[in-house]
């Protein structure tokens, strides 16, 4: 599994694919915190918000880097879809979690109001949540659930606009308004919990699709 999980890696790198997602999370990030971006937990809200599309965006690039032919060998290869998907989710989950780490880190070196390592960590654990469900959301709809790039990226930019509307009903919405009221509150571990499960459900789905 960590070769598999190498390889892939290495093709998502290779491909270069993964410069548009990043660049977009790297200049909104700049937007963001470029003056006051207000007290801690509030200024993390911004940028947990931001996470959640991009994380879903990595994923799909993760999860169509290869082509269709070239994803066949390597199914094969690797003794089946299962390995497949599960090395995939791997490396989405390791992109969110490097780019929710940068996240929660940001705003500590440019906001000029001090945090504190519980607020940090209480960022750190938000950030993750939403890059989790962000990466759920994108395997839910990738290959092989659908074998168009086209359709699936229509799937995830269509879920995850109509998340927002949605507040708290969804645990998206349960780490925006708690870090939006500069609240700590369990609903954030509950996030990352529910993000946790939509991950793994987009693997078992994605085996039964195959």
């Amino acid at each position: 599994m960590i070769s598999l999980v190498r390889y892939l890696a290495a093709d998502v790198l290779r491909g270069q694919r993964y410069l548009a997602p990043l660049l977009v999370f790297l200049g909104v990030m700049g937007m963001l915190f470029g003056g006051d971006a207000g007290e801690p937990l509030e200024a993390y809200s911004g940028s947990s918000a931001l996470l959640y599309p991009v994380a879903a965006w990595m994923a799909v690039v993760v999860a169509t880097s290869e082509d269709v032919v070239r994803r066949e060998i390597t199914v094969v290869t690797a003794g089946g879809w299962s390995r497949v998907l599960t090395a995939a989710a791997l490396v989405s989950v390791l992109f969110a979690v490097a780019m929710a780490l940068l996240a929660a880190v940001w705003p500590v070196v440019t906001n000029p109001h001090p945090y504190t390592a519980g607020q940090f960590f209480v960022g750190l654990g938000a950030h993750t949540g939403c890059a989790l469900l962000g990466v759920g959301v994108g395997l839910m709809f990738a290959r092989p659930v659908f074998d168009s790039t086209g359709r699936t990226v229509l799937a995830v930019f269509s879920v995850v606009v109509l998340t927002y509307p949605l507040g708290r009903v969804t645990p998206l919405g349960w780490v925006l308004d708690a870090l939006g009221h500069n609240e700590v509150s369990l609903s954030l571990l509950w996030a990352g919990v529910a993000g946790a499960v939509l991950v793994a459900a987009a693997v078992l789905v994605g085996v039964r699709r195959a």
